[in-house]
């Protein structure tokens, strides 16, 4: 439906901009103002808290080289932190695999997902701040060799 609906939302688009009152709307109206069954972009970026931890890592020397594709959206996203996580990143200890600002829900991790190899099964991860504290988590088997993913959960292992 969201196709099919394309050309009556540009028709609709290109007369309302060509009967547009500069003085009344100052922007010209886009085809999205016009679609009804389009799906909007639900993704809410790179979240705050994984920001803020991300460049405190930058800082210390630390940041996971994966962030670099994404390194845009988290400077902008860092400007909406307001603290630093208690966690501020669990990684296991070749660095591979990193969950920024990690938050528990029951004995699961949810956060943002950093992994720079081809890792899946269990593994262990080891807060930053506190090396004695180790996690053992279970990632999925994903068809990528380095991603990033924001609010991920990953399942305590077994």
């Amino acid at each position: 439906m969201a196709l099919a609906e394309l050309p009556l939302a540009q028709l609709t688009a290109l007369m309302a901009n060509v009967n547009r009152d500069s003085s009344r709307a100052p922007k010209p109206f886009q085809v999205e103002d016009f679609r009804l069954f389009a799906e909007k972009d639900k993704s809410t970026g790179f979240p705050p808290e994984a920001a803020a931890v991300a460049l405190s890592l930058r800082h210390e020397g630390q940041c996971p080289d994966v962030l670099i594709a994404c390194w845009p959206d988290v400077l902008v996203a860092a400007s909406q932190a307001t603290t630093m996580p208690k966690v501020r990143v669990l990684w296991s200890d070749d660095r591979a695999v990193a969950i920024l600002a990690p938050t528990w829900e029951g004995k699961n991790i949810r956060g943002t997902l950093v992994v720079s190899a081809m890792v899946s099964g269990t593994v262990v991860l080891r807060d930053c701040d506190r090396p004695l504290l180790t996690y053992s988590v279970c990632l999925p088997p994903k068809p990528h060799f380095a991603y990033v993913s924001a609010g991920e959960l990953v399942l305590a292992g077994s």
